[in-house]
């Protein structure tokens, strides 16, 4: 099968009509014509490289000599269909004829001071105008949906738009004929965009191409069964009703939209889509639209209408803020519904956002959350973008739905746009470097596509997930390699962590939860927030730092607002990691200071409370630990007591190597003598004494003006300038409250 054509968008030399009668004409060179089996005047799809829909167009031959892989259109067929110049297009002929509007409804666009000056059209008058507005349709003859135009009559010149077309035929022409036969109203969508298809025999949702959302679709299409006119059904109960509405709600970028596009395309005789900012208009004009837009559903069954973002339609209600009207008038016009088969499908980020009137058993009924995937749904969504295409292969995939973290299916798309760009770069690269010549234009030469794991990480770098783009959590770069020792500890916290991502169903059968926090103390200068870091870093979890002190707040519930907002922005980017260092700040024994127990007592709600904390491991630091209240360290909060205390002779001895590996260390210099001489240093404090040695080479350096080594007798200065601040007593005091920790 030959390889079809690809075909660059160019603008025509000479415009088109005045009447627009040939706005969706496209025009070919005879041997393309002659090449895609078309003649002048036969209908034709068009498919932008990209785009997920096809637009429908009229075939005719060139008036100019033009290339055989170029087409001209019209400057109001690329605003409708949103194509570009330059865009990309591949062209196949329809075999089906035109579809004959019966009924087009058209929509007043009349610019707001033209509006002022001539006042909305009156009913007596509206008979005249649809009258008026056949001989401009007529003479355009080809149509479709958002072609606008002006009328004149009384002296009044307004402007209109179609906003709907009914016509039978084949559902997927994006063009229609008026002829003498079709009939104009006004007003006709309500401020909806309003799309009609041959009603199916059974309603229902298709799964392919929407990965890792399998629950959800198949939670709605058990609800659609209820709206099928034709084929199985069940006899149910008479205090059975139909389910009036469905809530779909979730993080930006999950499929909230997909999902509604696709509800709207399961086969309903009408799918009404309402816009928010056509209904915010003049006062009260927005409820007559939308009772318009409801009765029009009820009047041609069974129909959907589709609300995205219905918290700007019906906000919550609070003590300042009553119910708005359009709230009321759409509580109204779903309790008018009755028994009619309409379902309402609406969705928002935030369903607290929205009235709690709709959220009711008579309403809303049925809520579905779309939440950031987990890394199996991450490797469902990967393969439906995919599609037939044999790259990334299966291996690839499996990584980057491993490592792809608080990446929702928008982030994955844009991940593995910027991966193929990275592989392209690097091929073209490659075939400069051995003194490939430049294709032209006309014998151009591709090489062969070879994705890798290397483009997947280089992108991965420039793509934030969008979880964690809102919520600004940090990425730790610190790994376990760089922290000296504490091999015990390392291994500890391994496997607190790795365990519930990596084997739960090994959990699950020995009926073992998965800790939900981790208590880091000891003397200051021992790496506990190194380890934190480290831990999130080598588990590729999120991670959110937090210091005690900064939640703290002079004002009234301002300090537990934000350790809530904490908590929900580690929820959104979960599996996460919430460090609280020094929390001995907001985490004292509860005592008169009623400030401080509210805070505390919020901490203790958000880790143990109503809502589970799940996939979010809590770890805090202190070096206090006789201070906290006992209720944050009971089982099933920060049940993980860990000590991490002075480093040990081979610890010491690795922390000089690390540090020593990145600088220029001399050969006299003993890592075993500078370890022995350290004992009772901390990490921090022998992090210190490296780089006033490495001063003192450098005060060398002035002297001599010469480069100068890190020598002995450096570290023999630097011995003198830092000392330990560690006391015998300090750590006996840490050591006997050691005994009461569980590691």
């Amino acid at each position: 099968m030959a390889e079809a054509r690809i075909f660059t968008v160019r603008p025509l030399a000479k415009q088109v009509r005045g009447d627009l009668r040939e706005s969706f004409r496209i025009y070919l060179s005879t041997a393309s014509l002659a090449y895609l089996k078309l003649s002048p005047g036969n209908l034709c799809s068009l498919h932008v490289e990209g785009a997920t829909e096809k637009k429908t167009a009229i075939a005719w031959n060139a008036v100019e000599p033009i290339k055989n892989t170029v087409i001209q259109a019209s400057g109001t067929l690329q605003e409708l269909y949103g194509i570009k110049l330059g865009d990309k297009l591949t062209i196949t002929k329809v075999e089906s004829a035109h579809n004959e509007a019966e009924t087009v409804f058209v929509e007043e666009c009349t610019t707001p001071e033209k509006l002022f000056k001539y006042g909305p059209l009156s009913d007596a008058d509206l008979r005249h105008w649809e009258w008026t507005l056949e001989f401009p349709l007529l003479q355009c003859e080809i149509i479709t949906i958002g072609l606008g135009f002006d009328v004149e009559l009384k002296g009044q010149r307004r402007s209109f738009k179609v906003a709907r077309i009914s016509a039978p035929g084949v559902a997927d022409q994006t063009i229609s004929r008026f002829t003498e036969r079709s009939v104009v109203k006004i007003g006709g969508d309500g401020g909806s965009e309003t799309v009609e298809h041959p009603i199916a025999a059974t309603l229902e949702v298709i799964n392919s191409g929407l990965g890792g959302l399998s629950s959800q679709i198949n939670k709605i299409n058990q609800i659609l069964v209820d709206f099928n006119t034709h084929g199985l059904s069940a006899s149910m109960p008479d205090f059975y009703t139909l389910s009036r509405g469905i809530l779909i709600y979730g993080p930006k970028g999950t499929g909230k939209t997909s999902l509604l596009q696709r509800i709207g395309s399961a086969g309903w005789k009408n799918t009404f889509t309402v816009r928010s900012s056509l209904l915010q208009t003049s006062s009260g004009d927005g409820e007559a639209q939308l009772r318009k837009i409801f009765k029009e559903a009820s009047s041609s069954q069974p129909s959907a209408i589709i609300v995205d973002q219905i918290e700007f339609i019906a906000p919550k209600r609070t003590s300042a803020r009553e119910a708005s009207s359009l709230s009321h008038a759409l509580c109204e016009c779903i309790d008018s519904l009755g028994k009619d088969k309409v379902l309402v499908v609406a969705a928002t980020r935030h369903p607290n956002d929205v009235d709690d009137a709709l959220r009711t058993p008579h309403r809303l009924a049925v809520e579905t959350e779309i939440s950031v995937p987990t890394a199996a749904a991450r490797r469902e969504i990967l393969y439906a973008i995919r599609g037939d295409s044999p790259e990334p292969n299966d291996s690839l995939i499996d990584l980057m739905a491993e490592k792809t973290h608080g990446y929702v299916g928008a982030d994955l798309f844009a991940l593995l746009q910027t991966s193929c760009r990275k592989a392209r770069d690097r091929i073209l690269d490659n075939g400069a470097l051995v003194g490939s010549e430049p294709a032209s234009d006309d014998t151009a030469q591709n090489s062969p596509f070879d994705l890798r794991e290397d483009d997947i990480l280089q992108a991965m770098q420039e793509i934030r997930p969008t979880a964690m783009r809102e919520v600004f959590l940090e990425t730790p770069k610190v790994r376990w390699t760089d922290i000296g020792g504490q091999k015990e500890l390392k291994q500890h916290l391994k496997k607190v962590v790795e365990r519930p991502l990596k084997f739960p169903e090994r959990m699950q059968r020995l009926n073992v939860r998965s800790k939900k926090g981790v208590l880091l103390y000891g003397p200051p200068g021992c790496s506990k927030t190194l380890v934190a870091k480290a831990l999130a870093t080598e588990a590729g979890l999120n991670f959110l730092a937090v210091r005690g002190a900064e939640i703290l707040n002079q004002y009234v519930g301002e300090s537990e607002r934000a350790l809530r907002e904490i908590f929900s922005k580690a929820r959104a980017a979960r599996p996460s990691i919430i460090f609280f260092d020094e929390i001995d700040a907001i985490a004292a024994k509860r005592s008169g200071s009623q400030g401080g127990v509210n805070v505390l007592t919020t901490l203790l709600n958000e880790m143990d409370g109503i809502e589970e904390l799940r996939n979010v491991l809590v770890v805090a630091a202190t070096n206090k630990p006789d201070v906290l209240d006992p209720a944050l360290m009971r089982p099933g909060r920060l049940d993980n007591i860990v000590y991490v205390g002075p480093p040990d002779f081979e610890a010491r001895k690795e922390i000089f190597s690390i540090w020593m590996k990145k600088s220029v260390i001399g050969p006299d210099v003993d890592v075993d003598e500078l370890a022995i001489n350290t004992e009772g240093y901390s990490g921090a404090e022998i992090i210190s004494l490296c780089e006033t040695a490495g001063e003192a080479a450098l005060d060398d350096e002035d002297t001599t003006n010469e480069p100068q080594d890190i020598m002995q007798r450096h570290f023999d200065i630097a011995s003198k300038r830092v000392k330990s601040q560690l006391t015998s007593e300090l750590i006996m005091e840490y050591e006997e409250w050691s005994k009461l920790s569980a590691f």
